[in-house]
């Protein structure tokens, strides 16, 4: 007989054919497990590590809390001089409304020179500028904590003679604080209709503390940055 009866004996057609097919099985096989066996590799040595460092206590307990990038510090700013500017103009008091400017205090240290509050009230002031406020130079005159002569806050009721002019516009005053926390500069700024104290407009907001203000407040200069990750002490 010239084949097999069970058709399995390959020509030799055949056999020039599947040789290469195997040769290439056989090479991708051999990449195969060497690739998985350096992965293997890669991943029982950094395990290892991390045991290591666990075990030992050798790893870093501490990261930086603040980010290295720049904060829009203008930019949060302007937000929040925004939201003070929305109940401005609407009666309480006008466009050509007197509005001076106190500088920014510490609110646990009132002595606090820090430069940052001046950089806040400014951005703050330039923005309510820019929204078309009258912010004025210097201190209040006397005549700003008065009511015009023959006028009353009754007078003032009226959201149309108060735009029209009829009544002589009211003054105010934008003063702010601010609270140095871990992590964020707690902020708070209202603007005072100075002739009867009203708080005619008020907002909260936070910023980040980064590197920029940790130049601004040099209590911060002397922390490093860093905080624990991990509790590192016990009572």
């Amino acid at each position: 007989m010239h084949g097999s009866s069970d058709g399995l004996t390959a020509t030799p057609g055949r056999q020039q054919m599947t040789k290469p097919v195997l040769i290439l099985l056989m090479i991708s096989t051999t990449l195969l497990m060497t690739g998985c066996g350096n992965r293997m590799w890669k991943d029982g040595k950094d395990t290892a590590s991390e045991t290591y460092n666990y075990v030992f206590d050798t790893a870093p307990t501490a990261k930086s809390y603040h980010e290295t990038s720049s904060i829009p510090l203008i930019e949060l700013n302007y937000r929040a001089a925004d939201v003070l500017y929305s109940n401005v103009g609407k009666g309480e008091l006008t466009l050509k409304s007197a509005v001076f400017v106190k500088r920014f205090t510490n609110q646990k240290d009132p002595g606090d020179n820090a430069i940052f509050g001046s950089v806040i009230t400014q951005q703050i002031a330039d923005r309510l500028v820019q929204r078309g406020v009258l912010i004025t130079d210097g201190t209040p005159n006397a005549t700003d904590y008065l009511y015009g002569k023959g006028v009353s806050a009754e007078d003032y009721k009226s959201l149309t003679d108060t735009m029209s002019g009829k009544f002589p516009p009211r003054s105010g005053m934008l003063t702010g604080n601010y609270v140095i926390g871990d992590n964020y500069v707690y902020m708070s700024s209202k603007v005072i209709r100075l002739v009867d104290s009203a708080v005619v407009s008020a907002h909260n907001w936070t910023l980040p503390i980064s590197d920029n203000i940790r130049e601004m407040l040099p209590q911060l200069k002397s922390d490093d940055g860093m905080v624990p990750t991990v509790k590192n002490k016990f009572d």
